[in-house]
């Protein structure tokens, strides 16, 4: 095999990985993630990029907590809950990445 077909094959090699890369990202910003409230409360829910899309309360339990109680505890918990999904994007890329030997 010559020097450019070598090349080409490397080529065709790094674009197979980053195309795999780039689905995974693709793919991972598309699976929510729901987090579990405390006190039985309900949960968060987050889009794969983090974005807040829903938030489920258990009305049984809302009379333990007052409103600055509960408007804090649901602050922490969307802060936590989009954060959480960044890290979970941001580890599933780099090992995409290491994978494929990108890295």
């Amino acid at each position: 095999m010559n020097y450019q077909d070598e090349l080409y094959h490397l080529a065709r090699e790094i674009d197979a990985a980053a195309t795999a890369v780039a689905q995974t990202a693709q793919q991972i910003e598309h699976q929510p993630l729901q987090v579990p409230l405390p006190g039985d409360l309900g949960s968060i829910t987050v889009s794969g990029a983090g974005e807040l899309t829903a938030v489920t309360l258990d009305g049984t339990v809302l009379h333990q907590y007052s409103a600055d109680a509960l408007s804090r505890t649901l602050l922490r918990a969307i802060q936590d809950a989009e954060t959480q999904a960044e890290r979970r994007r941001v580890d599933t890329i780099a090992a995409a990445v290491t994978e494929t030997g990108l890295a």
